[in-house]
């Protein structure tokens, strides 16, 4: 990618297995999150997780009464996750799609967690996730975002973000209910915070 408006073909990056951004496990900000602050989780209904990579946070919130869907628009990272990950006997399910363009069920979802797929935007789309997110969750519903990279980045992927972009996308249709630093992977500490944003 040499600017920010070129688009990086996530495509071939999977069928060269050329992943740097997966470590393997779930964050360990969120692992710690779900055990400390499940209350601000809805118990049951649908959520989703977009950019869903390996799969580790589908099945990570998956529970018998909260149906998750991972969401990847690379044909070989959603197939390579179904052989891996199943459906936990219903829990969860991937699917190959776009984000913005996608069939979301009626009503809307109950939870998005975004992590590592709004700084992987080119810049000029980052109007369109907020608006998307709003559009998608229901009112009541709720957005997890774990905020990365929060120090300056180069002009790849994965972008800078920051406590007052996420702001500026989304306080037209969510009140931010929670917000703190965050210890992840051992190699991003200090670079990442975790938030909660309600749908208004």
């Amino acid at each position: 990618m040499t600017d920010n408006n070129t688009t990086i073909d996530w495509e071939k990056k999977w069928q060269e297995s050329h992943t740097p951004w997966d470590a393997g496990e779930s964050s360990p900000a969120l692992v710690q999150f779900l055990k400390e602050h499940s209350d601000l989780l809805p118990i049951k209904g649908k959520g989703l997780v977009p950019g869903c990579g390996s799969g580790y946070d589908v099945v990570l919130f998956a529970t018998p009464d909260r149906h998750m869907t991972g969401l990847d628009m690379s044909p070989t990272c959603i197939q390579q996750v179904k052989e891996k990950r199943g459906t936990g006997n219903g829990q969860y399910d991937f699917i190959c799609d776009d984000f913005y363009k996608f069939q979301f069920p009626q009503g809307g979802y109950d939870m998005v967690y975004d992590y590592t797929f709004l700084c992987a935007m080119p810049l000029e789309m980052r109007p369109q996730w907020g608006k998307r997110m709003a559009e998608i969750i229901k009112p009541g519903g709720v957005l997890i975002a774990l905020m990365y990279p929060l120090n300056d980045r180069s002009s790849q992927p994965p972008h800078t973000v920051s406590v007052p972009l996420f702001h500026e996308l989304l306080d037209e249709n969510f009140e931010n209910i929670f917000l703190e630093d965050a210890i992840g992977h051992e190699d991003r500490i200090g670079d990442e915070k975790m938030s909660v944003w309600r749908r208004k």
